[in-house]
């Protein structure tokens, strides 16, 4: 039996919310990063892609799916989703939220070369940035492709690289930080001029980031573990299956909406930044105001 009609209009109402908020708080992060040069430096060029991956995780991957799931398991309204659309929506699911998830884990390759090789890290040209963050996207677009092929073949199959894939990304996530904790207990000769301050400043912000990142999309991983290798649609009721499985696909897609929050927390310049954005655009409508007072 399918939820009520109004806890459907429920969680519909909230899923599109998260939609919005993900993509305005990301949207608002970019224009912020491409206004102020310098928030556009070299260590922030794989940030910004992942605020830009991070704006497609809620505009594409989670309403696709997550709204349009959500109507048609509520028997809201009738769907006739053709192949191709199916194969579209399947694609971007896995697609988006892969990217978001690479480029975490290159990110704290980043940090981690920043970090043991400080010197060799500032002599890094553009275009290597550039060739990393198109590489983020072609691998996590040949991962999906991968699963989706594995997937018409068999139920598990893409589970599986999904899953390899996903547990590869954590591996170097945690090699990773754990190599930066080792080098700031350990290291012989720490630096303290400016430029060492910002890049551990910079370090620390990124390892919250992921933190909370990882945290929040954890419970929807093992989620997806347990309801295609377990009876769990057996131990629970229709109804609380599809709670469960709104609540965690939320709190999944939500790990890009944190993001930004950590940056205006964390860091002082995009702070800075987005208050000046806000004063503009006050003092831009006060006169409109005051005109039509005329």
């Amino acid at each position: 039996m399918p939820l009520s009609s109004s806890e459907c209009i429920t969680w519909f109402a909230v899923t599109l919310t998260v939609c919005v908020a993900i993509v305005t708080v990301n949207l608002l992060s970019i224009i912020l990063f491409i206004k102020n040069r310098s928030l556009r430096t070299r260590a922030m060029y794989l940030v910004i892609n992942l605020t830009i991956a991070d704006m497609f995780v809620g505009g594409f991957a989670h309403f696709n799916l997550i709204v349009l799931y959500s109507l048609y398991s509520c028997d809201i309204v009738e769907m006739n989703v053709s192949l191709e659309m199916a194969v579209i929506i399947f694609f971007l699911y896995l697609w988006f939220p892969l990217t978001s998830l690479t480029n975490i884990a290159v990110i704290s390759l980043d940090r981690m070369h920043a970090t043991i090789r400080p010197f060799r890290h500032r002599l890094i040209k553009k275009w290597v940035y550039g060739v990393t963050i198109a590489g983020v996207w072609v691998l996590a677009a040949m991962v999906s492709t991968a699963s989706f092929i594995l997937g018409v073949y068999g139920k598990k199959l893409w589970l599986y690289l999904w899953q390899s894939y996903c547990c590869l990304c954590l591996l170097v996530i945690c090699v990773s930080y754990s190599s930066i904790v080792v080098k700031f207990l350990c290291g012989a000769h720490p630096q303290h001029h400016g430029a060492a301050n910002r890049q551990r400043k910079l370090t620390v912000t990124l390892f919250i980031m992921t933190i909370v990142s990882l945290l929040m999309w954890l419970p929807y991983a093992v989620y997806i573990f347990l309801y295609f290798q377990t009876s769990i649609t057996k131990v629970l009721s229709f109804q609380e299956f599809l709670r469960l499985r709104f609540s965690l696909s939320i709190l999944y897609f939500m790990n890009s909406l944190v993001n930004p929050i950590v940056y205006t927390i964390r860091m002082p310049e995009f702070r800075k930044a987005l208050l000046l954005l806000f004063k503009c655009q006050r003092r831009q409508i006060t006169p409109d105001i005051t005109l039509h007072a005329l």
